[in-house]
This record gives C-alpha cells, structure tokens and sequence, in this order.
C-alpha cells in the first residue's frame, strides 16, 4: 500500500481526520496503544500532529527511539510551559 502526503491545512482548533494525514491509521493505533497520542474517534487534533511529527523528527534525524523520542518531546513542552510562566511572572 502507498501513502500519499497530503498537506492540509487547517485552522488550529479543528481536528484533523485520519485520511487527511499521511499516516496509516494502524501506525497512528500504534501510538495511541503506547501512549504518545491522544486519538480522537476519527483522527487527531492539530497540537497531537504536531506532537508526532516532532516525535518523528527526532527518530529520523537523530536516531533516538520512539519511546526516548516521546520524552524528549514531553520535557520540550514541559520547559517550554515553565519559561512561559517565568516570563508572565516576571511582568507582574
């Protein structure tokens, strides 16, 4: 079977359906099972595809594992969260 990448573009808050991805739906099951994603009843939203590909990104250019990949990315946002908050507290 070939996929196909369709690039979509959507507005942030809407979700985006499995047959307007690139991924195989098993692929996205896969990863739901392992608890990478969050998947919706017919796809994902748009900050779960974003999730993803930054996963894959990393296992691509970097050679790092699935699982590792999906902690780096869980500490990525996590720091990114922190400094966000430093910042409003540092305006009061």
């Amino acid at each position: 079977m070939k996929l196909v990448r369709i690039h979509c573009h959507t507005d942030i808050d809407e979700n985006i359906t499995e047959y307007r991805l690139e991924y195989h739906p098993d692929f996205l099951a896969i990863f739901e099972e392992l608890g990478i994603i969050d998947k919706l009843d017919d796809g994902i939203s748009y900050e779960e595809l974003c999730r993803l590909e930054k996963i894959l990104r990393l296992k691509r250019n970097c050679g790092v594992n699935t699982v590792g990949a999906s902690i780096i990315v869980d500490l990525l946002e996590k720091i990114e969260y922190l400094q966000d908050e430093v910042e409003r507290l540092r305006r009061k």
